[in-house]
């Protein structure tokens, strides 16, 4: 009998607990509901301030959940999105980046081979610069051998050869190698015009819609 009368006093404390919140919201404002740090789920009408940045629910006067506050980013989340952010939109510009190649490849070249002929043109100026620095190489060796045999034979003499001949030497042997190194530059220019080529002819077949020959065996 007592037993039975502590279940009801509890439930008529609970429903006037209840009515009292949903009540008094027409005074106090709606109700909101968050989980503490113990996961239990509280309510009221004021969010304790260290519970204000976790996802809260509020009710409206009938108990129906009408807006959520989502829990704010923690700091890792905050930076994965930054990423996830920057990588998209590195591949926005790089998509922008290939539709702007497209339209140049397109509006510069009609067909197959006014691409090969602008890629042999380009090819033809650069080994003309190359066999020029080769030419002048060889003349300054040439210069080169001579100074080197005028200061031997002030050596063989026991004599020692004059400054500007030493001087002479240090800038020949300078300009060689300034040419070889414009000559190796130059070398792997050619690989890159050929290999921008190959990605050019790729392209320009597939936005073209043509496919590439196959040898008949």
């Amino acid at each position: 009998m007592f037993m039975g009368m502590e279940v009801r006093l509890r439930q008529v404390l609970f429903c006037g607990c209840v009515l009292l919140l949903v009540g008094g919201t027409a005074n106090a404002g709606s109700i909101k509901c968050w989980t503490n740090n113990e996961g239990v789920r509280e309510c009221g009408h004021t969010v304790p301030p260290e519970y204000s940045q976790k996802r809260i629910e509020i009710l409206n006067e009938r108990g129906v959940v009408v807006k959520i506050k989502d829990a704010a980013k923690t700091e890792a989340e905050l930076k994965e999105e930054r990423r996830l952010a920057r990588l998209k939109k590195e591949q926005e510009q790089r998509e922008a980046e290939r539709r702007r190649q497209d339209y140049i490849l397109l509006n510069t070249f009609t067909t197959e081979r006014d691409l090969r002929l602008s890629h042999e043109g380009k090819l033809d100026v650069i080994n003309g610069l190359i066999e020029i620095s080769q030419g002048n190489i060889r003349n300054l060796q040439g210069k080169l051998a001579k100074i080197q045999k005028k200061i031997a034979n002030y050596e063989r003499t026991g004599d020692k050869a004059p400054d500007t001949l030493f001087d002479e030497m240090d800038n020949l042997k300078s300009q060689i190698r300034s040419k070889n190194e414009f000559i190796k530059e130059k070398k792997h220019a050619i690989e890159e015009i050929n290999r921008k080529f190959e990605a050019d002819l790729k392209r320009f077949r597939e936005l073209k819609g043509i496919k590439p020959a196959t040898t008949a065996e």
